[in-house]
């Protein structure tokens, strides 16, 4: 790439802030729950009764304009990393390389479906609820129903494209196909994510649902690693043209 393509990379990055900014909120439209919540059913959370029509509505918004936001970010991201495929040292860093970006490229795609498909099973679950008149055991096996038509796709969906970018960035990483230093491991969206999940056990929050928005926010961090690839390859471009 070109010292001019690498500079436009590197600003449309930026587009992953209010990107996940906006996924963030609606993950937390989604996500908080009263402290005494409880499982009904499997997925099912006693939590969904109290969630408004609103903050779906809210969260499918956030979620649409936020994948818009991050398409903008990925795509030139995703041609900055097909650029380093020649330079790689064997076999298995083309492969990890190619699996990120595929699992980069799954996002424009998965981030809009998953997000409006959780927001979807809460909201189909409270209509249900009150159309049956606040019975709970019926409720949830209508709502069963609904979901078994949904769960190939709705989990092939969310693990295509997280275990892709899990893997392969934690991978190319530790390889040292990327030049960061192994701290950034951390800044995968599921293991920001479980950074959340342990935060949330051992910090009494009064409500439920504090790790909703982490794994958005592992986004925003990923890419921020990310950028200082693009940052370091524009450098190595000035310092070849002042040699």
């Amino acid at each position: 790439m070109t010292t001019d393509e690498l500079r436009k990379t590197y600003r449309r990055m930026l587009w992953i802030i209010p990107g996940m900014l906006l996924a963030m909120i609606g993950d937390y439209c989604m996500g908080v729950e009263p402290l005494d919540s409880y499982a009904i059913l499997g997925m099912i959370s006693s939590g969904w009764l109290t969630i408004a029509d609103w903050r779906i509505a809210l969260s499918n918004i956030g979620g649409l304009i936020g994948t818009a936001c991050y398409t903008v970010a990925a795509l030139p991201f995703a041609e900055f990393l097909k650029s380093l495929l020649p330079g790689c040292k064997d076999k298995w860093d083309r492969r990890l390389l190619k699996l990120y970006i595929a699992g980069l490229i799954l996002g424009v795609m998965c981030f809009l479906y998953f997000h409006l498909a959780c927001g979807t099973l809460i909201h189909t679950f409270n209509v249900i609820y009150e159309a049956s008149g606040g019975n709970t055991e019926l409720a949830a096996d209508l709502w069963n129903r609904s979901y078994m038509v949904q769960i190939v796709p709705y989990w092939t969906t969310f693990f295509a494209f997280e275990l892709a970018v899990l893997i392969g960035w934690i991978a190319l990483i530790f390889r040292g196909t990327f030049a960061l230093k192994k701290a950034w491991i951390l800044a995968s969206p599921l293991i920001v994510a479980g950074i959340g999940y342990l935060l949330e056990l051992l910090i009494p929050w009064p409500f439920n649902g504090f790790v909703s928005g982490f794994e958005s926010f592992g986004w925003m961090l990923m890419f921020l690693g990310g950028r200082k690839l693009v940052l370091q390859a524009m450098q190595e471009k000035n310092e070849e043209r002042t040699a």
